[in-house]
């Protein structure tokens, strides 16, 4: 059983409220309200489909308190039609500029007044129908293209033997720092994301040089470095992360300048690699690779302290501390 439309009727004049109410009463439930901060009173504890807004009001006008409906995410959506006994351009310009749907003339005629209403709630409806639908796709499309990232990441740690799950590592470690950092959960996914492709370069990378037990030669190191230029061709054109260029492109860059491929140095490096860089060093360090064993934890620490303010940009080294001290426990189901 459909359950009837609300609709608040905000008018100083009882006469209007009574009329208003005797001609909707029928097809929707009314509310009443004297005044424009009445309304608002109400409107922090009943949100109506539709409200009916007299613009000549003491004290606090339609005009005023419109503004405050439409600066409130609560009631912003709220569809608004102004009633009025003056039509004029001047007057309607400035009720559609502060987010009027409509205008109805008093006293009005309870056809007209009706049909307009139903449009306007039918509209409603339909917009917020839609918005369902598109928050419902967009959820099912982040998933997919989690998922589609995640293969991805997966795809590079498999070709280095020694590095299993390296990228999704270095992305919880640049979560953890992002936290810290205070950033917003929109941007600490988006870092998240970024993280999980920062070595998507090593594709290009020749699997005798990515798994040799012993030290690189100046030749193949020079070989593996291109791993940064590799990453950032093949993301440039990606916009569904933000900034996903940069992490892979800029993710070896020190903050003395001294890194590659660009030399970038110091806030020249975006915070983005800054974090992934130092997310990759931990993991590095803390994880066996064809060249040695993992590090104990005095021997990382002293590292990081070494590269305060010179691999690292020293404020994520204090982060860092601030991690490894209380622990670093990822569920395997956490990604």
């Amino acid at each position: 059983m459909n359950t009837r439309k609300v609709i608040m009727v905000v008018d100083d004049t009882v006469i209007n409220l009574t009329y208003a109410s005797e001609v909707l009463e029928n097809a929707y439930k009314i509310i009443p309200a004297k005044s424009g901060a009445k309304a608002l009173e109400l409107l922090d504890k009943i949100i109506p489909d539709l409200i009916l807004l007299d613009v000549e009001m003491p004290e606090m006008d339609g005009y005023e308190t419109i503004k405050r409906i439409k600066n409130n995410p609560k009631t912003n959506k709220i569809p608004v039609i102004f009633l009025t006994a003056h039509s004029d351009k001047e007057n309607e310009l400035a009720g559609f500029q502060l987010g009027a749907v409509d205008f109805i003339t008093k006293p009005f005629v309870p056809e007209i007044a009706l049909a307009r209403i139903g449009t306007q709630i039918e509209l409603s409806d339909y917009k917020n129908h839609l918005e369902r639908l598109v928050s419902q796709k967009t959820k099912e499309i982040e998933a997919i293209s989690l998922q589609a990232i995640m293969a991805i990441a997966n795809t590079v740690d498999a070709k280095d033997e020694y590095t299993r799950q390296h990228s999704i590592r270095v992305a919880k470690y640049a979560r953890e720092i992002a936290i810290r950092l205070g950033w917003e959960d929109e941007d600490i996914m988006n870092l998240y994301n970024l993280a999980l492709l920062h070595d998507i370069g090593k594709i290009g990378i020749p699997d005798e040089i990515l798994n040799k037990p012993g030290k690189l030669t100046d030749e193949e190191f020079a070989i593996m470095k291109t791993h940064t230029t590799i990453g950032g061709f093949i993301l440039k054109d990606v916009t569904m992360i933000k900034d996903v260029a940069k992490g892979a492109l800029y993710h070896h860059e020190r903050y003395d300048g001294k890194g590659y491929m660009q030399g970038l140095k110091g806030e020249e490096i975006p915070i983005c690699a800054r974090i992934v860089g130092i997310a990759d060093a931990y993991d590095a360090m803390t994880s066996d690779r064809a060249y040695r064993k993992c590090l104990p934890e005095h021997i990382v620490r002293e590292e990081l302290k070494k590269g305060k303010n010179s691999q690292f940009d020293g404020s994520l080294v204090d982060i860092m501390f601030t991690i490894m001290d209380n622990g670093i426990d990822f569920p395997d189901q956490d990604i």
